[in-house]
């Protein structure tokens, strides 16, 4: 079996497993860390935009995210996206755009008057 044909919700799932047996061993604190950071691809697609100078709010086209570094791979990652709601980069810029709303304050210029 290969470890990467757990879904999102399987690694959450092993994470709270393995944090109740062994709750203070570094090794598994380590390993409880990355599968976090590996699963919240929301938080990892903001980031990724940050770092290569887009503005988080608003999703970039595929060919611009593709010419940075380590973009193929997001791509690659956000195309395996999968909810109940749809499959693929469509249905992530959806729940994205869901996940900017909460984190982000938008309002328009003329509201500020």
């Amino acid at each position: 079996m290969r470890i990467e044909s757990f879904t999102q919700s399987e690694w959450l799932k092993i994470s709270d497993i393995i944090s109740s047996h062994c709750p203070n061993e570094p090794i598994i604190e380590r390993l409880i860390s990355a599968i976090d950071d590996r699963t919240n691809l929301f938080s990892y697609t903001h980031e990724f935009f940050i770092k290569n100078n887009f503005n988080p709010v608003f999703f970039p086209d595929r060919p611009s995210i593709e010419k940075c570094k380590d973009g193929k791979g997001l791509m690659k990652r956000l195309a395996m996206y999968s909810t109940v709601n749809g499959k693929g980069v469509i249905q992530f810029k959806k729940d994205y755009q869901k996940y900017i709303l909460k984190n982000y304050s938008v309002r328009r210029k003329n509201d500020d008057e």
